[in-house]
């Protein structure tokens, strides 16, 4: 009795063995199509015991004493930084992507074409001064340089802005998943203290988030010896058992702009994000941007215009004028900071001639600028006095909005840049500086745009260099600004320069186009080792599922029959 009893032990082990082996392999079946499911392996083994005839051995059956999770942690902390590198080259990718679309100017409607056109124009105005159909395409072509640069940074600022929406949409969902696993990792270490074993559901949920997390910032996991893992951003922690520190979107203020920095809720301590989608985002967003850039170069080309404008004339003189930049202070030098002038002014003069209107007669007057750098040097108020002083005719003054106006007596008009005879430049600059007889208003690429003292306006455009019929030399100065240097942007022309930004955000879409090539690869190499061995092979797992049925139905017949033998057993007994 003692042996059938013994084999009706080692059937009824084998038989549960095998029951939980076939659910094991159902639940790799149904987990078959997850990308968080880690495929499970029953661990079966030999049980000791069983003595039969002449005291062998041969055991007690087998039984079900575990379940493996096939996962290589080390594999799971590549893939994890694999995927942050991932989603950061395919953030920058996407916007600089974006930025390059800005650029193009494939039909002829961009910033560059704008450009050309701008200093054609001025060449045209060269070759026939006195046409006044000319001067104002020349007009018109530059209003439309103004449109595209204005047009062309409003582009960027809506795209940083759509980077500081995602980054807040994104922060937001980190936090969250920071949470959940907070909350799984309670979960998983009350389920595992209760019974022996891996809680493998909550675990693969757990892994799916800290991929997850991955994606968004780069992370670095350490599991704890109760089953709770530690989330890491650098060297701070995010998440400790069930425990998590949270993260926020907070705006800081970047000069004349804003951007958004990703920093811990308790501390409010800003995190260097390295890896993820954030730190594609913020990447692109410094690096993308071109505000700054694109600023520049529309102070380059409006000081630059200005200065060469200033110094002509147009057909006719001027009977008032007002300057187009305010200042801050009206009794500080012009060169200081205190004034508000973008383009302070140097040490030079400049000349206003009072043409009388009946015999034609110019009398020029010449104005000193005396500036230094100390506080002795020329105010607005100053200048104001020295014009009334020394110009007969004309009458300076300064508006209540602290801008510089000059209004021309009866009978007379007055221009600039000459004596009379011939070309005299403003040395010191101060009338660019002041906005008196430009071309540009504005600071930069924000504000850009024509002088409303030229709309409408043609013969006001300061083609001439000495006031003389048929002199467009000062329209070809400005034409040559096509390839002359610029003071206000090193070696290089504004053509130039806006050419070097535009190759500059091609080489950087076409390596954040290849990094993400580069990143998807590895990645996706990575992801099939981690498939072979933490994936579910359908294949495999039918064939599982025959050996583990067969298994069973074999233990079952082994049951039934010892059943038979013990039911023959009885009948001998009776």
């Amino acid at each position: 009795m003692g042996l059938l009893n013994s084999a009706l032990q080692i059937g009824r082990s084998a038989l549960l063995g095998y029951e939980g082996a076939l659910h094991i392999v159902g639940n790799n079946i149904a987990g078959a199509s997850s990308p968080d499911y880690t495929r499970l392996s029953p661990d079966i083994d030999p049980l000791h015991g069983g003595l039969i005839t002449g005291d062998l051995q041969p055991g007690a059956g087998v039984a079900l004493t575990g379940i493996q999770r096939n996962v290589d942690e080390a594999l799971e902390g590549r893939v994890r930084l694999a995927i942050g590198s991932a989603a950061a080259a395919a953030a920058s990718e996407a916007t600089f992507s974006q930025v390059e679309a800005l650029f193009s100017d494939l039909n002829g409607s961009g910033l560059q074409a704008a450009l050309s056109n701008l200093y054609s124009a001025f060449d045209e105005v060269q070759n026939t001064p006195e046409d006044l159909a000319i001067r104002d395409l020349a007009l018109a072509s530059a209003a439309r340089v103004a449109d595209a640069i204005r047009g062309l940074r409003e582009e960027f600022a809506r795209l940083q802005e759509n980077i500081d929406e995602q980054t807040a949409t994104i922060v937001a969902s980190a936090d969250e998943i920071a949470r959940e696993i907070a909350r799984l990792n309670e979960e998983i270490t009350t389920a595992e203290a209760r019974r022996s074993g891996p809680a493998s559901g909550l675990r693969d949920q757990r892994g799916g988030l800290l991929r997850e997390l991955s994606a968004i910032m780069d992370v670095t996991v350490r599991e704890q010896p109760n089953g709770t893992v530690n989330v890491y951003v650098g060297s701070e922690t995010l998440v400790q058992g069930n425990s998590v520190r949270g993260l926020v979107a907070m705006e800081e203020v970047d000069g004349d702009s804003t951007r958004l920095t990703v920093r811990f809720a308790d501390t409010n301590q800003q995190i260097d994000v390295r890896g993820g989608t954030l730190a594609g985002l913020i990447q692109a967003r410094e690096q993308g941007g071109n505000i700054g850039t694109l600023d520049r170069l529309a102070a380059a080309l409006i000081a630059d215009v200005n200065r060469i404008h200033s110094d002509g004339q147009g057909l006719v003189g001027f009977t008032s004028i007002t300057g187009s930049y305010d200042l801050l202070s009206t009794d500080t030098p012009l060169d200081s900071s205190e004034s508000g002038l973008a383009f302070p002014p140097g040490n030079g003069s400049f000349y206003i001639t009072v043409i009388d209107d009946v015999t034609g007669t110019p009398t020029a007057c010449r104005i000193d600028v005396d500036l230094d750098g100390t506080d002795s040097g020329t105010t607005l108020e100053s200048l104001v006095e020295d014009i009334n002083a020394q110009v007969q005719g004309v009458t300076a003054s300064v508006t209540s909005d602290n801008r510089l106006h000059l209004e021309a007596g009866d009978g007379v008009t007055f221009t600039f840049g000459h004596d009379g005879q011939t070309a005299r430049a403003d040395t010191s600059g101060v009338l660019a500086a002041l906005g008196v007889n430009t071309l540009f208003t504005g600071t930069d690429a924000r504000n850009i745009d024509v002088n409303e003292t030229l709309i409408g306006q043609p013969s006001l455009l300061a083609a001439a260099g000495a006031f003389l019929s048929g002199d467009g030399s000062n329209a070809g100065r400005m034409a040559a600004l096509d390839t002359a240097t610029s003071d206000y942007l090193g070696d290089t022309s504004v053509t130039g320069f806006y050419q070097t930004l535009v190759n500059a955000v091609a080489v950087n879409t076409a390596s954040a186009r290849d990094e993400a090539e580069m990143t998807s690869t590895v990645l996706s190499s990575l992801e099939a080792q981690r498939e072979s061995i933490s994936g579910v092979n359908l294949d495999e797992e039918a064939i599982a599922l025959v050996k583990y049925q067969r298994a069973f139905q074999g233990s079952a017949r082994f049951i039934r029959t010892v059943d038979d033998l013990l039911q023959e057993l009885v009948l001998l007994l009776r």
